[in-house]
């Protein structure tokens, strides 16, 4: 990806992405199915025809000459897909790093910072539990009018001036492979919208869905979208909250993980359990080649930690200072 000064970048989140985010998000959501998936059968359909009419000829130097019109087409076709995701949402990997714009410090992220946010992490899961199990969980499009309130909240917190708005998610044909790839859920460039698997158990769909949210306002990096839709749900009701620290907690260093695990109470070991028994369904195969391709997609738009990324929101949340105005804490 050739790299974009970072005022243009800035220029075209502010004045373009987050301009158009609400028309496109808007647009897609009036349907329940995913325009990805339509998106997808497109341009299937417009390779197989491209390949048809020279693999049906049959006079040889004709053929050869049609073979690489065809070539050159296919090449034409991805490339136009490509600038589309750029200037849809894919400019937003070269935003400034999200640490900059906030009052973070990196000396603030030590073991004792990790140990300390582990320990809260364990209380609040505890803590939580038996309320946030104590009534039906809503469905998912329930979730943009019970959370989307603290969406906006946090983005303007963030420092946003133009707000994305949320999105429930979508039923798509790739959800077979996202259960088989451990996927939990993908923000579509395009049409802007937002996918879960749909094996995702109850409790982890607020904080899945809250991180795509986090793509859907401009964060690429996986862990300033997984910092966004933390904060997010940690704002929201005690579901939301719960969801949240059931998201963070396997963020942790196995180390932090394994002390103050010790202290958690039978429910949400048990939610834990069933999210493990979850994940041991996908396939070994297939989720190895999802999420090496998927490393290498990233560090090649420029983050560096590839899908290690996901873990760095434990350094977000450790190294910064929260604000008296919209520190979590404060929104027990």
């Amino acid at each position: 990806m050739v790299p974009v000064p970072a005022a243009v970048v800035d220029r075209w989140h502010e004045q373009v992405y987050l301009v158009l985010q609400p028309t496109i998000t808007g647009f897609s959501s009036r349907v329940r199915f995913a325009w990805l998936d339509v998106l997808i059968a497109a341009a299937l359909a417009c390779v197989l025809v491209i390949w048809l009419r020279p693999l049906a000829r049959s006079a040889r130097g004709r053929r050869l000459w049609l073979l690489g019109r065809a070539a050159w087409a296919t090449l034409a076709l991805a490339a136009s897909f490509y600038l589309a995701f750029l200037v849809l949402w894919g400019l937003n990997y070269q935003r400034a790093p999200l640490e900059s714009r906030l009052a973070h410090d990196d000396g603030r992220v030590d073991a004792r910072a990790i140990e300390r946010l582990a320990t809260v992490a364990v209380d609040e899961l505890n803590a939580l539990h038996a309320r946030a199990h104590a009534e039906p969980w809503p469905g998912d499009p329930e979730w943009p009018r019970r959370a989307g309130p603290a969406f906006a909240e946090v983005q303007r917190l963030l420092g946003a001036t133009r707000v994305a708005v949320p999105a429930a998610p979508k039923w798509t044909m790739l959800g077979p492979y996202f259960r088989l790839a451990s996927v939990a859920g993908m923000t579509d460039p395009f049409f802007l919208e937002v996918m879960i698997t749909p094996d995702a158990l109850p409790f982890e769909r607020p904080a899945i869905l809250a991180h795509e949210w986090g793509h859907l306002a401009g964060y690429a990096n996986e862990a300033e979208a997984e910092f966004v839709g933390w904060l997010t749900c940690v704002r929201g009701d005690v579901q939301a909250r719960y969801s949240a620290w059931l998201a963070l907690f396997p963020r942790l260093p196995r180390e932090a993980r394994a002390s103050a695990g010790k202290r958690l109470g039978p429910g949400p070991r048990a939610d834990f359990a069933a999210i493990s028994a979850r994940l041991e369904r996908a396939s070994p195969t297939v989720t190895r080649a999802a999420w090496t391709g998927y490393d290498r997609f990233l560090k090649a738009h420029h983050v560096a930690e590839g899908v290690a990324s996901y873990d760095a929101v434990i350094k977000l949340v450790t190294g910064t200072r929260f604000g008296e105005n919209w520190a979590p804490e404060r929104r027990r």
